[in-house]
């Protein structure tokens, strides 16, 4: 049976799997800037409180991505490794104790609203007059945060076995019902046939839109593993003390990555919620609210046009853990697999530095009038203008972190993945920002972000071109000092 993530040319390959990811993606971030712009209609009070809700949704979903990139590069070894019963095993039992912990989780976030609302966002820095409306948008999504779980850790045993465009129609089927009931349930509507209407929700209504395209998300993924032969009920009777153990291997397998991959994607929002502490403090009493509304505004933006680039991160991680299996498997063809390693590292780079600077141009022309879309508070538009026309210089360096991390993640090297993200979010971005704001208030934090991108980008070349070094990699062969980033520009053709 051909398998196109070990056989297909590595450039051909990485195209044709971070293409339907990036659609994946796209709709997904459109929506929820449709999603911001249905908001702001409400008021900037409204948009600043799901602004406060960013970093406590990106923390919750850091495990989730964290357990899934797990799934992805420890299926995507079996499958490489030709081991379908254990990719099987690993899917299933994954899919579900996830999807348990987070609904036990979900349900005392819900029932103790006290610590999870008004506790976590007064850290935060909310006013709290404004914590009834974060925790009209924040309980629902606590209670079907085990459905979004589901769905990803779903699609990551999808994507390590190269079903990229079905799970991509699924994302979209999700975005388009999330779009649709959006508008609904935020600003209400009126059945006459049946004599029925439905009252405005506002943010709650956005929750729920989002809670119910989970579901449908996690049925319909559902539904492709099993067609996949990833998931069968099956797998879940253990029913002898060999089972037991089988299950507790593959359990520790998933975990010696998992648990690195978490820490290392709680870190970035960690990261997040400090310097959303600071932009709350950032311009007085009066600009502290616009100021916080544009940094969520403007990370939905980056997010979306940096899209192809975080598509290409998420599927990297399959894509090396495919090949590095083979690899291990097959030490005949060691030399083959491991420059398909290297041109996999050589294409990716160059994706991420071009989409970055192309993206950053376009940012220097649009930005104005694109937040202008969301809002006509003129402070929102300045704060957000600022932000692009300081950070959006560093987003290449940020794009070629990020595949560095999923690089390691994919050969198995979750704690040098944890490690890179440690500095970069702990050591650069957190003191850097802060620093910035006792300097030059909100400006001074764009500026600390900037530079811990940049710095951050050179540890990880440095991370990076040890590993090659020592197994001997063709980038690095010959050469002396730290060169690897310099492949990702030179040589267009050499692959």
């Amino acid at each position: 049976m051909t398998n196109p993530l070990l056989q297909m040319p590595v450039k051909k390959a990485l195209i044709t799997m971070a293409a339907p990811a990036a659609v994946g993606m796209l709709m997904t971030f459109l929506f929820q800037l449709v999603d911001s712009y249905f908001i702001g209609q409400l008021g900037a009070e409204e948009l600043a409180a799901i602004s406060f809700s960013y970093p406590v949704y990106f923390f919750l979903l850091s495990f989730f991505i964290g357990s899934a990139t797990a799934v992805s590069a420890k299926v995507g070894q079996a499958l490489g490794s030709q081991d379908e019963h254990k990719a099987q095993g690993l899917t299933s039992l994954s899919l579900v104790f996830f999807m348990l912990v987070l609904l036990i989780f979900g349900g005392l976030a819900f029932y103790f609203d006290s610590i999870s609302i008004d506790g976590v966002f007064v850290l935060l820095g909310a006013k709290v007059e404004m914590l009834n409306l974060i925790g009209e948008y924040m309980l629902p999504l606590y209670l079907g945060f085990f459905l979004l779980i589901g769905t990803l850790v779903a699609n990551s045993a999808l994507m390590a076995k190269g079903v990229m465009v079905k799970s991509t129609v699924v994302m979209a089927i999700g975005g388009v019902i999330n779009l649709v009931l959006d508008y609904l349930l935020i600003f209400g509507f009126d059945l006459s046939i049946f004599d029925y209407q439905l009252q405005p929700m506002g943010l709650a209504g956005a929750a729920w839109a989002t809670v119910i395209s989970w579901v449908v998300m996690l049925v319909l993924m559902l539904s492709l593993l099993i067609h996949q032969q990833l998931f069968k009920f099956s797998a879940l009777i253990l029913n002898s003390r060999q089972a037991w153990k089988q299950a507790g291997s593959w359990f520790k397998d998933v975990y010696s990555l998992a648990v690195p991959a978490i820490a290392a994607q709680i870190l970035a929002p960690i990261a997040i919620a400090v310097v959303t502490r600071f932009v709350a403090m950032s311009g007085g009493e009066a600009g502290s609210e616009t100021a916080v509304a544009a940094y969520g505004l403007v990370i939905r933006i980056e997010s979306l046009g940096l899209v192809g680039i975080l598509a290409l991160a998420v599927i990297m991680t399959p894509f090396i853990a495919q090949n590095y299996g083979a690899l291990a498997s097959d030490q005949a063809s060691s030399e083959k697999r491991l420059q398909r390693l290297d041109q996999a590292i050589a294409y990716s780079g160059r994706m991420t530095v071009y989409w970055g600077l192309i993206f950053y141009s376009l940012m220097l022309f649009l930005i104005e009038p694109l937040v202008a879309l969301f809002t006509d508070n003129s402070e929102i538009i300045e704060h957000s203008k600022n932000y692009f026309y300081i950070v959006g210089i560093s987003l290449p360096a940020f794009g070629l972190l990020l595949i560095t991390t999923s690089f390691f993640n994919g050969v198995q090297q979750g704690k040098r993945s944890l490690q890179l993200t440690l500095v970069k979010s702990l050591l650069l971005t957190i003191p850097l920002a802060v620093a910035g704001f006792y300097i030059a208030d909100a400006m001074g934090i764009w500026f600390g972000i900037a530079i811990a991108n940049i710095i951050g980008a050179i540890y990880a070349g440095r991370l990076l071109n040890n590993w090659l070094i020592k197994n001997d990699s063709a980038l690095v062969r010959g050469k002396g000092g730290h060169q690897v980033w310099q492949d990702y520009l030179k040589h267009p053709n050499q692959y």
